[in-house]
């Protein structure tokens, strides 16, 4: 039931963002896929690990702590879920642990899909010239993010993709203009392609540094005649560097108090992303507004949350049998989105997840096979 919701939303939201110019998607794709991830719970929250009870009663209790502390010092609670929202998602996963939901099949229509459905509207809305980078649910940092997990899932059917799946792969992230995306490719690249070193490596090192002369090519087009300083992502940084000078240790192991507003020169600096200020008080910014994931985790959370955080999404990925390499590439995949825009926060992070963690690989059939027939031994 749940692989046929999530394989039916995602190809009619796709199709529908295919036929959208002028904007992303005529449909509000985010909260379809919200509700979508929310509303799969009713099918999977069931049995799960007891180690999954340990991780979703640790972030369930950090998240309602947090919470209760924000709000008596009078925060919004929209501001709240915004900026901890990662947690929620966090507490959701636990139920996907250690289960099957997608089939090889099931996995490889939706990856052909998606790329069919991204190449056509990437490539259309350059074309056409639409005036913005391309997307077809929302800003390409977010939904590339995803087709590079749905990649890593499909990955793990053979433990290869295809030179055909690589290079239209490489096409859609290329017109997609995405900095974070480039990056995030190349480093999938070099951890599921490069398998060990010989005259074949160094052949496939070339390759990566073509690839990597796409990404300088990249980030020249996107400074237009400016400066490093003028990429809002500098900007973004060192306001985060301005916000944490006055720092204790303690402060940089466990972040600020919860949904600690950021200095008033930072929100000034910042005064044109208005839709990112509170919702209580328009003059009062947090730390979503600095977009990356990371300093954000740091700001909010400190080294240790955002340590915590990545452990938690390894130790599920492993709950799950996903193999080394594939764990590997999501959380580098995960760690550079997050460098750039909020990563773990989206859901298009948490639906990339799901299917790299239930998918019906070649080695779990056979440790599925292996409970079942438990299961059978002791029943009877």
């Amino acid at each position: 039931m749940v692989r046929q919701q999530y394989f039916t939303f995602f190809v009619i939201v796709a199709v529908v963002g295919c036929l959208s110019y002028g904007s992303y998607n005529l449909l509000p794709a985010n909260a379809i896929f919200e509700l979508l991830v929310v509303g799969s719970l009713l099918f999977v929250a069931k049995r799960m690990p007891v180690k999954s009870w340990y991780i979703f009663a640790f972030c369930t209790g950090y998240f309602v702590v947090c919470m209760a502390l924000a709000l008596s010092r009078g925060a919004h609670p929209v501001d709240f879920l915004l900026a901890y929202k990662t947690y929620f998602y966090l507490a959701i996963l636990c139920f996907f642990s250690a289960k099957v939901l997608f089939t090889s099949d099931m996995i490889k229509l939706l990856w052909r899909s998606m790329l069919l459905l991204f190449f056509v509207k990437y490539a259309l809305s350059i074309v056409l010239n639409v005036g913005e980078r391309p997307g077809i649910f929302t800003e390409n940092n977010f939904e590339i993010m995803f087709l590079l997990l749905l990649g890593c899932a499909v990955w793990s059917l053979k433990s290869k993709l295809s030179a055909l799946d690589w290079a239209m792969l490489g096409v859609v992230i290329f017109l997609s203009g995405s900095r974070s995306g480039v990056i995030c490719f190349l480093a999938m690249m070099v951890l599921l392609y490069i398998k060990e070193m010989n005259w074949k490596t160094i052949l496939q090192l070339g390759l990566v540094g073509i690839a990597g002369l796409g990404v300088v090519a990249i980030f020249v087009s996107r400074l237009s005649g400016g400066s490093v300083e003028d990429i809002d992502r500098v900007v973004f940084f060192q306001l985060f560097l301005t916000a944490i000078a006055d720092w204790q240790w303690h402060e940089f192991l466990f972040g600020s108090p919860a949904l600690t507003p950021l200095p008033a020169q930072a929100c000034e600096r910042l005064a044109f992303y208005k839709t990112l200020f509170s919702a209580k008080d328009p003059t009062i910014c947090y730390s979503v507004i600095l977009h990356s994931y990371v300093t954000r985790a740091i700001f909010d959370h400190g080294f240790i949350g955002l340590l915590s955080t990545f452990w938690v999404i390894n130790t599920l990925l492993k709950m799950s049998d996903v193999q080394r390499r594939v764990r590997l590439s999501v959380l580098a995949i995960l760690f550079l989105n997050g460098v750039s825009v909020s990563s773990v926060n989206s859901v298009y992070a948490v639906l990339g997840l799901i299917i790299v963690m239930t998918g019906l690989y070649p080695h779990r059939f056979e440790l599925e096979k292996r409970k079942l027939h438990l299961l059978d031994t002791k029943s009877n």
